[in-house]
């Protein structure tokens, strides 16, 4: 990856994450191939580093599954590169459904992608069992099915991307933070980083938790919070290690969780009811590869509903908590 900043460019992207790589990409898709990506740190190294990683067609709307869509057959298309292989598992997913009025919503999403050519399908609390059977189903009415979810090394793609990027002609400068943007008359932006200036026609703010520290240097303020959130990978678990196949992914709106399988353990992540945010008052210039500090306790209401619906957990070490900030 380039060191000696070019001087003029159409397109400056802030951030190293998935999302400015994916977007310098997309934009050599385009034809755009007089474009750079300037990352603070290393690329990864805000929330992508330790992000679930999950790749789903669930939207509720058709842009959203187009775009979701457009994701898995892309990252299927790189993971499958045999000089740079991408750790991705297709293993389908659930969302559960407690309540008639899910029912009635999952089935109106079910049909809406279909129109699509997208195939899923609502599946009663039976089929929820039998798909994954460290599920209790007691209380479920079934769940909304994609046969195409699934969870994708996170790094892995975001390189994947940068790489495809570079090769289309783009540059990617590494350890360099921005330090100010400047406006010209003419419209054109001056972007001033450490190791020197750009001028560029646009500038792409993809700098994830730190999306206000780069719009404050334009006097934008983004109508944008980041979170703590939390998720737990468990030890080894015999339940997992007895099947031939690893399990779906569930997202369960009524329990306030979401798991998947990694290795023979689970993640589990929480969708936090009592949510703390991240860097309201500023953040660490050197927070980069870090994590908030672990914080289980205030998620002890969200604990016993998850241990009621997956009961081998209760038998389960937790191997690590993984506490971090998204946008």
């Amino acid at each position: 990856m380039s060191s000696n900043l070019k001087s003029q460019a159409r397109v400056v992207v802030i951030g190293g994450g998935i999302a400015g790589c994916s977007t310098l990409y997309h934009l050599t898709l385009e034809g755009w191939h007089d474009v750079v990506l300037i990352e603070r740190d290393e690329l990864t190294s805000g929330s992508t580093w330790h992000a679930a990683a999950q790749v789903t067609q669930f939207g509720a709307n058709q842009t959203m599954v187009a775009l979701k869509r457009h994701s898995i057959g892309l990252y299927r298309e790189l993971a499958a590169d045999p000089d740079n292989p991408i750790s991705y598992h297709i293993t389908g997913g659930m969302r559960l459904a407690h309540t008639p009025a899910q029912v009635d919503t999952y089935r109106h999403f079910v049909d809406m992608a279909a129109g699509m050519g997208v195939d899923m399908e609502f599946i009663d609390a039976a089929e929820v069992g039998r798909r994954h059977p460290l599920i209790k189903t007691d209380g479920l009415l079934g769940a909304w099915w994609d046969p195409l979810d699934g969870d994708i090394d996170p790094a892995g793609i975001t390189f994947a991307l940068a790489r495809k990027a570079r090769e289309a002609g783009a540059e990617v400068y590494r350890f360099n933070p921005v330090e100010s943007i400047t406006r010209k008359a003419n419209g054109e932006f001056i972007v001033h980083s450490r190791n020197g200036d750009i001028t560029c026609e646009k500038v792409v703010n993809a700098s994830g938790y730190r999306v206000n520290e780069v719009g404050g240097m334009l006097g934008v303020t983004h109508p944008v919070t980041s979170m703590e959130h939390m998720y737990f990978l468990t030890d080894t678990m015999p339940e997992l290690e007895a099947l031939d196949f690893r399990v779906p992914i569930i997202r369960d709106p009524g329990d306030d969780f979401y798991s998947r399988q990694e290795k023979l353990g689970l993640l589990v992540g929480v969708y936090e009811q009592d949510c703390k945010t991240f860097g309201m008052d500023g953040i660490d210039p050197d927070f980069t590869q870090a994590l908030c500090p672990s914080d289980l306790d205030r998620c002890l209401d969200n604990m016993e509903r998850i241990f009621e619906r997956l009961p081998a957990l209760a038998e389960a070490g937790i191997h690590a908590v993984i506490n971090g900030p998204i946008t």
